[in-house]
């Protein structure tokens, strides 16, 4: 996530060939996601005085190198310069995996299934389902209604962490 405090945050200062994926904006803040082929920019801009310079602030955190390598990259796509993957702020293969489970089980819950079917389904395929009270006292029961819980958070509201810098 790049923070840029500029004077009109309604002007997008989108390299060329970047198209808006995600957009949110609220009082202050703008929160973009861009991309061109495969490249992904995640832009904050935030309102500043008026005839303030347009910069980017590095907030000092615990994300504070993947920051600056984030607005290094930045910086070289606005230039013109050809950026790689950015491998610090992609999700790791794990991550990628787990947000497409916790998809897959938000849709099957909007298709109508219920927690045994997601559980032998999806969570765990290759398991034979459990019936009566030992499904009920199962572990595979508790982890399965923890990412039921995770999925509806990941939808109502958790994915838009991808776009804030908190």
């Amino acid at each position: 996530m790049v923070v840029v405090e500029t004077a009109d945050i309604a002007a997008i200062p989108l390299p060329p060939g970047f198209e808006a994926l995600a957009d949110h904006r609220e009082r202050n803040e703008h929160h973009l996601v861009a991309a061109r082929g495969a490249a992904r920019l995640r832009l904050c801009l935030r309102a500043a005085p008026p005839r303030c310079p347009d910069c980017l602030v590095i907030l000092r955190d615990q994300c504070a190198i993947v920051r600056l390598a984030a607005a290094a990259r930045f910086e070289r796509v606005t230039c013109g310069l050809r950026i790689g993957q950015d491998r610090a702020a992609s999700p790791s293969a794990y991550r990628r995996s787990r947000l497409v489970q916790l998809l897959s089980i938000h849709d099957a819950l909007d298709a109508g299934a219920d927690q045994r079917d997601i559980a032998f389904g999806l969570v765990f395929p290759r398991h034979r389902p459990l019936i009566g009270a030992t499904w009920k006292g199962s572990g595979e029961r508790r982890h399965t209604l923890r990412l039921i819980a995770d999925a509806r958070r990941l939808v109502t509201g958790g994915y838009r962490k991808l776009l804030r810098h908190d």
